[in-house]
């Protein structure tokens, strides 16, 4: 029952926080990625074969299919069965990701490295989320006549260093990104990523952030 009520999304992201070693998260990553982009294409082929090619032919680190099919690999299935109930003929569509315009980044390691700074990002928010329900210093954003004052929980030093490596010149030119003159984020192409103010959303979090 619970398999028709769970998108492949909360599957994935399910099957990831259990997995016990990265090798078995990059592949579950690199499962989900094909299955989305067959389920985007409106794709009713989810066998392991079809699968594995795609994975393959977008550069991604799909296991084999003995990895899938033999005992161990009961989470690759899972994954897949997820993804093939959602598109079944008849089926609710899959709400689209937010994410999703990372499945057009044609550079494959570009856009691994995109979709890994992308799950540290959700990492980031869902437990700035469950500490702003915690007792410590708030700290008040805006505040002027009109406005309503948001609240930011206060961030520790990991979390600080995710950020600083969200918009350094020298991490993001490493995966082949980098800062437009708009603080946009933008690939070798280009292509916005993120838009203009995102470094100067960031640094000024990174600047109340630094006189607690």
């Amino acid at each position: 029952m619970s398999e028709h009520l769970t998108s492949p999304q909360e599957t994935y992201e399910r099957l990831i926080n259990e997995a016990s070693d990265s090798r078995r998260k990059r592949s579950l990553e690199a499962i989900n990625e094909s299955c989305r982009l067959l389920h985007e294409r409106h794709s009713s082929d989810f066998s392991y074969k079809t699968i594995i090619t795609l994975g393959k032919d977008r550069g991604l680190p799909v296991p084999g299919e003995k990895s899938i099919v033999n005992s161990t690999g009961e989470h690759y299935r899972e994954l897949i069965r997820a993804w093939k109930l959602a598109s079944l003929p008849g089926k609710v569509s899959v709400k689209a990701s937010a994410n999703e315009w990372i499945d057009y980044i044609e550079d494959p390691v570009v856009r691994m490295s995109v979709i890994l700074l992308a799950k540290e990002l959700r990492a980031l928010k869902a437990k700035e989320a469950r500490k702003a329900t915690h007792n410590g210093a708030p700290i008040f954003l805006g505040g002027t006549t009109g406005q309503t004052a948001s609240i930011m929980p206060r961030l520790n030093d990991a979390e600080l260093a995710a950020l600083k490596a969200a918009i350094d010149p020298v991490a993001l030119g490493l995966v082949g990104l980098s800062i437009g003159g708009r603080g946009e984020l933008v690939d070798v192409k280009g292509k916005k990523i993120h838009k203009p103010g995102f470094r100067d959303a960031i640094e000024k979090i990174l600047a109340v952030q630094v006189k607690l």
